[in-house]
């Protein structure tokens, strides 16, 4: 389970779109867009390159990428950063886990990037992330 990172102080929300019936109806095949969610949910720790996931969902890496931006409104890499994000934020939260090592944790193989994106997806950094929700589980 992600956590809802709207309710904590000093961060944004970091959303994952859900498909719409009335896209998924239009645009097939959708069923193979809809793979790479699950496909996301149990390897986003991993490095895979865009062809194995169009691959993995029996789509073109053109087909995959134009249905799943129709689908959810944001490029496939977009989701698994957001994906990876969420993920770090949930780890963040509940452990004295250094933050490079969340960062390899969840996908990411440059810490000075995870922090560079971590800000750009929650307004803070990793760092000041998790010591204000430590100071909150204290509070």
């Amino acid at each position: 389970m992600m956590p809802d990172t709207a309710s904590h102080p000093g961060t944004r929300a970091i959303e994952l779109p859900e498909p719409s019936a009335e896209k998924l109806n239009v645009l097939p095949p959708h069923s193979g867009v809809l793979n790479a969610v699950a496909f996301v949910r149990d390897h986003f720790h991993e490095k895979f390159p865009a062809r194995d996931i169009a691959a993995h969902c029996g789509l073109s890496r053109f087909q995959f990428s134009r249905s799943f931006h129709a689908v959810f409104g944001i490029t496939f890499r977009e989701y698994l950063l957001r994906y990876r994000i969420r993920a770090a934020c949930e780890r963040l939260i509940t452990g004295d886990t250094p933050v490079t090592e969340i960062a390899f944790a969840v996908g990411f193989h440059d810490g000075s990037y995870f922090a560079r994106m971590f800000r750009r997806y929650t307004g803070v950094l990793p760092s000041q992330y998790a010591r204000a929700h430590a100071a909150q589980l204290r509070a």
